[in-house]
């Protein structure tokens, strides 16, 4: 018996002494910082460390988001937004976007965790997340950047895509890539307030009228209409003015849109005798308005300059509004005087 007792005691003793281990392993182990937290090798490190090279090269930048897809094309020197009609892209946007892919470093590591992704702005455009798929070549299959980009709080963050490792960025801020319409440069007119002279409406119901320079800088109606009782004092002039606010949202070919007779039309002239007429339409789901200018014979060499770059820039789109803006270049009579 005493000889069991010891082989008994010696096997105790050995089981002891792993268990013993292994709690000295695991009690190791939980004196490390998370995973998250530990230095990585990254930091610091260009995330893109030949793009700089290859942006002489780019002719294809392409985004995917959750709610739309978009190609920005290079046309020669220029570069145009094939899914707005090949309307131009500012070439400022283009510049922040290549410096900003050629300067950014990874910074801090985020989560790996796929169902926190959304938070960051990085999750899977593909089955409805919130990032958006940026993809950069030469249009001829050879790309040179490719990754899901979120921005939020005035901070970029990125990932590969077969990658769940997401990273806040350093060194640059991405512009904002959700919608194609940021990328445009939709100042198609550049008339100040203080230069128009009087407005003419044929608003979409009731009658035409004008709206003249009164002497104290304010807008009135004028003939046959003079003699109504306006209901504000600023009605007149925020009508008069609408077309120094002109902020399109949108832009579309203009033979999209202008098609058959416009709702309304809207004609400023200004103190140089430039005459700026902007016609409304209804279509996909939104307001749309066409910019056209034209002078008097005989009219100066500024006139005839601004009325050339307004159509160059404007006569063959049509623009986008909001509401708000879309409905005061229709504003009916009724609705500013009895």
């Amino acid at each position: 018996m005493s000889g069991v007792g010891a082989r008994r005691r010696r096997r105790t003793l050995i089981v002891l002494g792993a268990v013993a281990g292994v709690c000295a392993v695991l009690g190791a182990v939980a004196l490390l910082p998370p995973q998250q937290n530990l230095p990585r090798s990254e930091v610091g490190q260009r995330v893109l460390p030949a793009f700089e090279s290859k942006t002489s090269l780019i002719q294809l930048i392409m985004v995917s988001t959750e709610e739309e897809s978009y190609h920005i094309v290079r046309n020669g020197n220029d570069w145009v937004l094939a899914e707005k009609g090949n309307y131009p892209v500012s070439p400022a946007r283009i510049q922040d976007l290549t410096q900003a892919l050629s300067a950014m470093t990874y910074g801090e590591a985020m989560t790996r965790d796929d169902r926190k992704f959304d938070r960051i702005g990085l999750g899977d455009p593909g089955v409805g997340g919130t990032g958006a798929l940026l993809e950069v070549g030469d249009g001829n299959g050879n790309s040179f950047a490719k990754l899901i980009v979120g921005f939020r709080d005035g901070r970029s963050y990125v990932r590969k895509p077969d990658d769940l490792q997401a990273w806040a960025v350093e060194g640059a801020v991405i512009p904002p890539l959700q919608r194609a319409a940021r990328w445009l440069d939709l100042d198609v007119v550049n008339v100040a307030a203080a230069d128009i002279a009087e407005a003419g409406l044929r608003p979409a119901e009731g009658s035409a009228y004008r709206l003249v320079r009164m002497p104290d800088g304010g807008f009135g109606l004028g003939p046959p209409h003079h003699q109504r009782l306006v209901l504000a004092a600023l009605g007149p002039k925020m009508v008069a003015e609408a077309l120094s606010r002109l902020a399109p949202v949108d832009v579309a070919p203009a033979g999209e849109i202008g098609i058959g007779v416009p709702l309304a039309e809207y004609t400023a002239r200004t103190k140089d005798g430039v005459a700026i007429v902007v016609r409304s339409w209804r279509a996909k789901e939104r307001g749309w308005v066409t910019v056209s200018a034209a002078t008097a014979e005989g009219a100066g060499v500024v006139a005839v300059q601004l009325a050339a770059d307004i159509n160059a820039r404007a006569a063959p789109w049509a623009f986008g509004l909001s509401e708000l803006d879309w409905g005061t270049f229709s504003t009916p009579l009724a609705a500013i005087a009895e």
